[in-house]
């Protein structure tokens, strides 16, 4: 997701009352309730993590140019300490998915390299304390990166060269690093669930929402039959927040609302894609709504 999307107060009043209007569920109503239903509501917080270390690597089969950068933060838990011979151990045992890494693996940009061209740059976030380990232990970070690149292809359903990486000696990091928001858990008890292999990916939300209020909202399709053309997402905002606290962005399967931490950050998928370049968000004061209409991609 990487276009913003200006909030404008004109609207038509008749077109909002048609909008508003309570329609008889469909298939992919249903599909989009349950979508909004699974919206993770795990108490998180918004953080911006420094530089760790950055990772050329290349896709396959196209053999294009990929860059990782490792960054750090304390809201990333540490994985338990073990040995060179316990990592052995748990790698060659019939589970080696006991040993779980924490992270949190950002969405793909484009940056320059130092030649000026583009390149793909994904940010992952650890723990600081086991980015030293990393650093130091030849073992744990071949280990790592090997996570750490199965990670990115489980995600992003794409293939990369496991072989063939360098780490960068002259920079810690491709670009400006993006502000992660990371579920606030208890390693332990994340640890005593059913087990991915050997990553665990920290989702999130915002900054304190064991405070903060929802924002009421609802995602539903236009026309309620037949071929959609657009989705439409309705927010009740309140009285309290000013226009100029939201902060909208929609990408073309991704839509967050912000409203200066002042209420709990709307996050989450759109069930089909969207047009970024066309998309109108308004606001009525007269019934507190922020309308959202995002043309669907066919």
């Amino acid at each position: 997701m990487t276009k913003k999307n200006s909030i404008s107060l004109d609207v038509d009043p008749s077109i909002m009352e048609k909008n508003m209007r309570i329609v008889k569920e469909t298939a992919m109503e249903e599909e989009i309730n349950k979508l909004l239903a699974s919206v993770d509501t795990v108490p998180s917080k918004l953080v911006t993590p420094r530089p760790g270390m950055c990772v050329k690597t290349f896709t396959k089969p196209d053999n294009k140019k990929l860059f990782v950068n490792i960054c750090l933060t304390d809201a990333i838990p540490c994985p338990r300490d073990i040995t060179n011979n316990e990592l052995m151990q748990i790698l060659s045992s019939e589970d080696p998915s006991s040993y779980r890494v924490p992270m949190s693996i950002g969405e793909g940009r484009s940056e320059e390299d130092k030649s000026g061209a583009p390149a793909t740059v994904y940010d992952v976030a650890i723990n600081p304390e086991f980015f030293k380990k990393v650093e130091k232990d030849d073992l744990f970070q071949t280990f790592f990166l090997t996570v750490v690149f199965e990670g990115l292809q489980d995600k992003y359903q794409f293939e990369l060269d496991m072989q063939k990486y360098t780490i960068l000696k002259n920079r810690k990091s491709i670009g400006t690093l993006q502000s992660h928001r990371i579920q606030i858990r208890d390693i332990k008890n994340v640890e005593e669930k059913t087990r991915p292999p050997l990553i665990e990916e920290i989702q999130s939300t915002n900054e304190s929402n064991l405070v903060k209020k929802e924002i009421v909202y609802r995602l539903r399709r236009e026309p309620p039959t037949g071929e959609i053309e657009y989705l439409l997402a309705e927010f009740k905002i309140p009285s309290s927040i000013d226009l100029k606290d939201l902060n909208l962005d929609v990408g073309e399967d991704r839509l967050v609302l912000d409203a200066k931490g002042q209420f709990q950050i709307v996050d989450f998928f759109l069930p089909c894609s969207v047009d970024q370049d066309v998309i109108d968000a308004q606001l009525n004061r007269n019934d507190n709504m922020l309308y959202v209409k995002m043309p669907v991609i066919h």
